[in-house]
Formats: C-alpha cells, sequence, structure tokens
C-alpha cells in the first residue's frame, strides 16, 4: 500500500525550502543557504523510480551536518502521471526530467507557503545534465512551474538574473557561486570548505535513466501495467513477455525472497527439489503457466535434459505442479524484455 502526498503540518516557519536530492549539489545549496543565517527546509521527495524499494512514510529530522530540517515524503498518485505522459517527452532513456523537475517545484511550492518560505532553491548547475539543466530548459521548468523569479540557484546563481529572494536582501547574492558543466572539482572542493565529508556519487538517483529498467518500464507503458507496485517489481529480476503476460524471474536469494514477501497477488512459481529461481506471473492459461515454469527450469542447476518439478502458488496456496524441461536458451531469448522501443 502507498500513501498519498500529505501537505506539511509542520507549525515551525523557515525562510527558504530547499528541493533536496541528498546528492552533494542539493546539498552544499543547504549548506550555502545555511551560513548565510538561514533558516532551511530541505525537502526530499521519495518517488518510486530510486534503486531500493520505495519508502512510503513521511520523515521530519534535523541534518547536524548540514545544519538544516530535512522533510522527507513520498510522492502522490499523480506523480504516476506525470512520469506516463510527459509534455516535454522523454530523455535518452524513460526520463522525463523537465516534467519531472516541473512537478516537484510545484509540491515544494506548496510546501513554501505552507511554512511562510520566501522562495525555493534548488542545488541545479547550468550544463551538468543535457536535457534538464540546459539554461532554456531551467528557465522553462521555472516558468512552467509558476515560480518565475522565486527560485534561488546556489551553485549557478551568477549565471541567472537575481531571483526575488536575492533582491528583497533575504539571501545574499554575493555569497552564492558561478559553477557550470559536468565536471564536480569545484563542488567537492565547496565539500571541503563546508565540512561535507559523506555524498553518494553523481550517478544512480533514479532508474528511469537506466536502460535496463527504461525498457521494462516502457514494456509496462505500452501494455498499461504501471502501477505504483509494478514500478517497484520492475527493479527485480528478469522480465520475459509472452503471449501478452509478464514472467519475471529472480536472479538470487534476495530477489527471490523479495517475490515472496511482497508479490504475492501475481502466482509465485518455486523450484522444490534443486537449487533454481523463483518467477512471478499474472493471471495465466496453462501454456503461459508452462512456459513460465520452463524459464524457472532454465536457470535451474540441473542437467540440461533434465524434467524438473515447479510448484506454482498464490497467495501462499499450492495450485498446481508442473513437470517440464529447460526452455531452450535462444528461444527463451526472443521473449526477454532487453531493449528500448520508444517508436
Amino acid at each position: 500500500m502507498f500513501i498519498r502526498f500529505q501537505k506539511s503540518t509542520m507549525n515551525k516557519k523557515y525562510d527558504i525550502v530547499v528541493l533536496y536530492s541528498g546528492g552533494l549539489d542539493s546539498k552544499l545549496a543547504c549548506k550555502i543557504l545555511a551560513s548565510q543565517n538561514l533558516s532551511v527546509l530541505a525537502v526530499k521527495f521519495l518517488h518510486p523510480f530510486s534503486p531500493d524499494l520505495m519508502r512510503t512514510k513521511t520523515l521530519h529530522y534535523f541534518d547536524e551536518q548540514l545544519g538544516v530540517d530535512v522533510l522527507e515524503i513520498p510522492t502522490d498518485d499523480d506523480y504516476l502521471e506525470t512520469i506516463l505522459h510527459p509534455k516535454y517527452g522523454y530523455g535518452a532513456n524513460a526520463n522525463p526530467c523537465i516534467d519531472c523537475k516541473i512537478y516537484f517545484f510545484k509540491k515544494a511550492f506548496e510546501i513554501s507557503r505552507d511554512v511562510g518560505a520566501a522562495g525555493i532553491a534548488t542545488g541545479e548547475v547550468l550544463g551538468q545534465r543535457p536535457f534538464s539543466q540546459r539554461k532554456d530548459a531551467m528557465e522553462l521548468i521555472e516558468k512552467s512551474a509558476g515560480l518565475r523569479g522565486k527560485i534561488v540557484r546556489p551553485l549557478c546563481a551568477k549565471f541567472f538574473k537575481p531571483s526575488q529572494p536575492e533582491i528583497d536582501g533575504i539571501v545574499n547574492r554575493e555569497l552564492l557561486y558561478g559553477i557550470r558543466g559536468r565536471g564536480r572539482k569545484e563542488q567537492i572542493e565547496l565539500a571541503k570548505k563546508f565540512g561535507i565529508r559523506e555524498y553518494p556519487s553523481p550517478a544512480g538517483g533514479c532508474l528511469l535513466t537506466d536502460p535496463e529498467y527504461s525498457a521494462k518500464f516502457f514494456d509496462a507503458r505500452e501494455h498499461g501495467e504501471i502501477t505504483f507496485e509494478t514500478t517497484q517489481l520492475l527493479k527485480f529480476g528478469r522480465h520475459f513477455r509472452f503471449r501478452g503476460r509478464r514472467i519475471v524471474v529472480g536472479r538470487n536469494r534476495r530477489e527471490n525472497e523479495i517475490f515472496e514477501k511482497i508479490f504475492l497477488n501475481n502466482r509465485f512459481l518455486i523450484v522444490p527439489s534443486v537449487k533454481g529461481p523463483s518467477a512471478l506471473v499474472d493471471e495465466a492459461d496453462d501454456e503461459i503457466l508452462r512456459f513460465a515454469a520452463s524459464i524457472v527450469a532454465r536457470y535451474c542447476r540441473t542437467q540440461v535434459n533434465n524434467y524438473v518439478e515447479v510448484r506454482v502458488f498464490r497467495k501462499n496456496s499450492f495450485v498446481r505442479s508442473l513437470k517440464v524441461a529447460p526452455a531452450d536458451p535462444i528461444y527463451a531469448e526472443k521473449f526477454l524484455i532487453r531493449k528500448i522501443d520508444k517508436s
């Protein structure tokens, strides 16, 4: 069960809200503003495309290293609609970065009004991302979010006109920076200056930029399957599409355990007698189940021509047992989801 976006109900007031990812650039944005004796609220939206299973609880805590309050909050159902039907399209993979940022800016602005903040800040660096951090794209996002002149960009402010919080003297523009490009040398030097010791690598925060995940995402989108649960399932296993049905085969013990604990609304296939993967398949007739079982057998540790017993469960209840030969690898590969088709 995924909870909906919840507006902030905090009584505390803040000077500015920072759109926070937890990466180095957003950490620096927080620190730069906090060093101006501003009361900063860092808002991190928990979206379903992070590498691990999505956390669904709102958290509010103080980050001692940054000197700011952090609000971590799950996205609402309408976020998926934004991802499925982006007005400004997708990037190199399944990443609709412009539409995504417009969505997050709008939500952050709602929170900023709740807490009395003068504006929104972001850790963006001009030219760092080819799709969403060109100057024209950044200005488009600002305008489309209804935030023209209200966004402070501490790391690259010198390449933009002063924002309203800077004009009003709430944020000291002289203490902001002019960083551009894809390198991180200047940010790393600033991290040393501000005493920020821990920060993640620049890649890996959003699976929509990953080619393998994107292939599975577009396949599920084409078949009308995208739900919050599906976005989590796409993170795990090998995915096959056979006669319109998705079959997901675990790649290791951890994935097998995740399937068993979280995705039991699907039919759950296991091998009781030899070491092998578990698999999931949704509503399926006998042919689809047998194909799914043969895929499971194909990855079992057994002789190539041996038949394998595969047991089928549904919500922990035994359904049936199948004896199948391992699928021919070349035949099975035809149904593996692994290429992006955006046509």
